[in-house]
């Protein structure tokens, strides 16, 4: 027999849902719970989160139906599941927050979770809470779509073995952190190191500088330092305004400074080409001196070495330090990406999805959660924040101190730290995915285009994209 239209399209859908890994049909509601969690990046991450399932399910006298998955194929299985409304009861992708949470907002596709976050209010870093208040496109209001939970800003790691063996100050109290000074110094590393030795060092680089269009990485390397130059995309109510006479010309400034960076030969050629994965598999392969880094997956990473018994690298070899006061001399500002669990409007099981959240984000149970990631994030909640941990970090088996952990502290504590904007205009998720600011570093790189014609064309881009969202 000959398919409708409307079988034909139902039958591709489920096919592609399959394929996904996302159920066919719904499940029954009952006391069932469908959890999608992201894949952590140690498996101590995902044993904490086992945990907390087992604890929730012998609690709420529930079945938790969890599965973890890689962030890029999580972020895949989220959208289709919510295109197909074939969906989770609760899902944490850590791109949650700047490809769902403002987008499928807007398209009133996920649930209104304001009664969460009034509920554990008073326990939020305030700071951290505007993220996921965004537009719901269909009621033409703002009400929080997500549960922030855990964030992540800027940091730079290198390696303070590599600037001893050339004699340059390790300490990061004497790294100099005027900005040209500051990138200068990674610059004179590079070129120490390959005198010394050039058999060794010749295909050393003194900046690992994300600059590609496939990394999200980029789109962090880029405002920041857009951030640096003083310089504004849109306006508080989330309209473009790139194109202002003061924002164009920073938005140059910040062009021209990566295309001088790359071109210069102090970042790693294939730098245009490298995924979020890329920087610190250089850092570890100790191909590049230093790394700017939009969490502390690296020193984590370090940490969890099985291969040094002692901790060395860590503790030893290699720091943190912030990023470098703006070019007009000012201490630097820093951006902060807050991943956030979202509940799907389709949820089967919506009540009993907010329990769940609330239970995993309770004080113990979630410090016990986020520290087993090593301080590669900070918890969304300052009693959470509060735990010594945060200010001290690990002590080395030497009693060394904790170079990593205590400075992303002090940037989100002490440092002027704000959310990313995507929250303001659902129009972040396309940009953002369509990566239009490292595709303005790739014409500069590549293509060889002055970096005014490549922000003018991003701009124009960005414009495109916005008024497509009214």
């Amino acid at each position: 027999m000959a398919q409708t239209r409307r079988t034909f399209l139902k039958t591709a859908v489920a096919g592609a849902a399959s394929a996904l890994g996302i159920p066919a049909t719904p499940h029954a509601a009952d006391a069932k719970l469908t959890v999608w969690w992201n894949k952590g990046y140690y498996p101590e991450e995902d044993a904490a989160m086992q945990k907390i399932v087992k604890e929730f399910e012998a609690t709420h006298k529930a079945e938790v139906d969890l599965s973890f998955t890689a962030q890029e194929d999580l972020l895949k299985k989220i959208t289709a599941s919510l295109i197909a409304h074939r969906v989770p009861d609760v899902a944490f992708c850590f791109y949650n927050d700047w490809q769902v949470v403002p987008k499928f907002g807007w398209d009133n596709q996920l649930a209104d979770v304001s009664d969460v976050i009034q509920a554990l209010r008073p326990r939020y870093n305030e700071k951290l809470l505007p993220v996921a208040y965004v537009t719901n496109g269909k009621t033409k209001k703002r009400a929080y779509y997500g549960v922030p939970i855990e964030a992540q800003t800027m940091h730079i790691h290198y390696w303070r073995d590599l600037l001893r063996e050339v004699g340059m100050a390790d300490d990061p109290a004497k790294i100099p952190m005027k900005w040209d000074e500051y990138w200068n110094y990674w610059k004179k590393a590079q070129d120490a190191l390959r005198k010394k030795d050039p058999a060794k060092y010749g295909k050393l680089y003194g900046i690992g500088m994300t600059e590609s269009t496939r990394a999200s990485d980029t789109l962090y390397n880029f405002e920041m330092a857009l951030l640096s130059f003083n310089g504004e995309t849109v306006d508080k109510d989330g309209k473009v305004v790139a194109d202002a006479p003061r924002n164009h010309e920073a938005i140059v400034k910040t062009l021209t400074w990566f295309g001088e960076l790359f071109t210069s030969g102090y970042v790693p050629p294939d730098a245009t080409n490298w995924t979020d994965g890329d920087n610190n598999a250089g850092f570890h392969s100790r191909t590049i001196v230093m790394t700017p880094n939009p969490s502390q997956s690296i020193p984590a990473a370090q940490f969890f070495n099985k291969d040094d018994a002692e901790k060395k690298n860590y503790f030893d070899n290699m720091a943190t330090i912030e990023w470098p006061d703006g070019p007009d001399g000012k201490k630097a500002r820093y951006l902060s990406a807050v991943k956030t669990i979202v509940v799907p409007k389709d949820a089967k099981n919506p009540t009993l999805a907010k329990e769940f959240i609330k239970f995993v984000v309770e004080k113990n149970r979630f410090s016990e959660y986020i520290k087993a990631a090593n301080g590669r994030w900070f918890p969304a909640f300052n009693d959470v924040a509060a735990d010594p941990f945060w200010r001290t970090g690990h002590k080395g088996p030497k009693g060394q101190k904790d170079m990593h952990v205590p400075v992303a502290t002090t940037i989100f504590l002490d440092r002027e730290n704000k959310v990313f904007e995507h929250y303001k205009n659902p129009a972040f998720s396309q940009l953002y995915d369509e990566n239009v600011w490292g595709k303005a570093m790739a014409r500069i790189a590549i293509d060889k285009w002055p970096a005014e014609k490549a922000a003018d064309e991003a701009i124009e881009r960005m414009k495109a994209i916005f008024a497509g969202y009214k």
